[in-house]
This record gives structure tokens, C-alpha cells and sequence, in this order.
């Protein structure tokens, strides 16, 4: 099975809404010094070889349909097909549940310190109104003593 991508970008000429609405949040996030421009990304798979044939009927695809030629470019390509690509996705697979798992470890020693600190304040909340009954207890019987001395 061959794989076929057709990727469509607005023109540069052409305001890209979408694009600075997310370059906004990355650098609110953090993410300074970057500038996005947002487009489509489309795949097309086709039983046997991708001929030349079989490529400018994809760039007719385009043009007639996937891409808005007045606002919008577009570059078609051919992909490594996914048994050709069978060890780098699974180095990728591999990769990414490594990060997976990394993730949820961080994650769950995140929530068990969010708990320690709830337990905590918790425990100083209790042991400060234990303190300020027992402050109040005090004045009053001192109160209590003055009045019958």
C-alpha cells in the first residue's frame, strides 16, 4: 500500500486567523520566539505503486477539492509506506509509551503531594481551632474565677 500526503497552507499573503490565536497561547504558555501558521495535512493510500498518473490525479484531487487555490498552496508527496516504516513506528510506539509511562508516574506523584499538602493543612486547620477552643475555654474560666473571687 503506498501512501500519498497532501499538505495545504494558506497563502503567505493571506491572514492566518487560526495560526496567531495559537501562536498567542504558546507564548502564553511559555513558548516564546515561535510563529505558527495552521494548514491540513490530507492522506491518501492507494493499492500497488504511485505512479506519475496516479500523482497528477492527486494534484487534480487537490486543486479541485482539498485546497482552496485563491487563499490556499498545497504540496503533494509520497510517504514511506507503513510496512516499509514498521521498525520506526514501533522505535516511535516504543518511545511514546516510555513517555507515557513517564507521564503518569509524574502525574501520580503530583496527586499523592496535592494530597500530603491537603492533609497537612487539614491537620493545621484541626489543630488551630483545637487551639483556639481551648484559648477560649481559658479566658472564660479565668472570667468565671474573677466574677466569684
Amino acid at each position: 500500500m503506498a501512501r500519498v500526503v497532501v499538505d495545504v497552507m494558506p497563502k503567505p499573503e493571506i491572514l492566518d486567523p487560526q495560526g496567531k490565536a495559537v501562536t498567542g497561547a504558546l507564548a502564553r504558555l511559555g513558548f516564546a520566539g515561535m510563529s505558527v501558521r495552521q494548514g491540513k495535512r490530507f492522506e491518501l493510500e492507494f493499492d500497488g505503486e504511485v505512479t506519475e498518473e496516479r500523482l497528477a490525479e492527486v494534484r487534480r484531487a487537490a486543486e479541485t477539492l482539498l485546497a482552496n487555490t485563491v487563499i490556499e498552496t498545497f504540496d503533494v508527496r509520497v510517504e514511506p509506506t507503513p510496512e516499509s516504516a514498521g521498525a520506526v513506528d514501533e522505535a516511535q510506539n516504543s518511545q511514546a509509551g516510555n513517555n507515557q509511562a513517564e507521564n503518569n508516574k509524574a502525574e501520580n506523584n503530583k496527586a499523592e503531594n496535592n494530597k500530603a499538602e491537603n492533609n497537612k493543612a487539614e491537620n493545621n486547620k484541626a489543630e488551630n481551632s483545637k487551639a483556639d477552643g481551648s484559648e477560649a475555654q481559658s479566658a472564660e474560666e479565668a472570667e468565671l474565677a474573677a466574677r466569684a473571687g
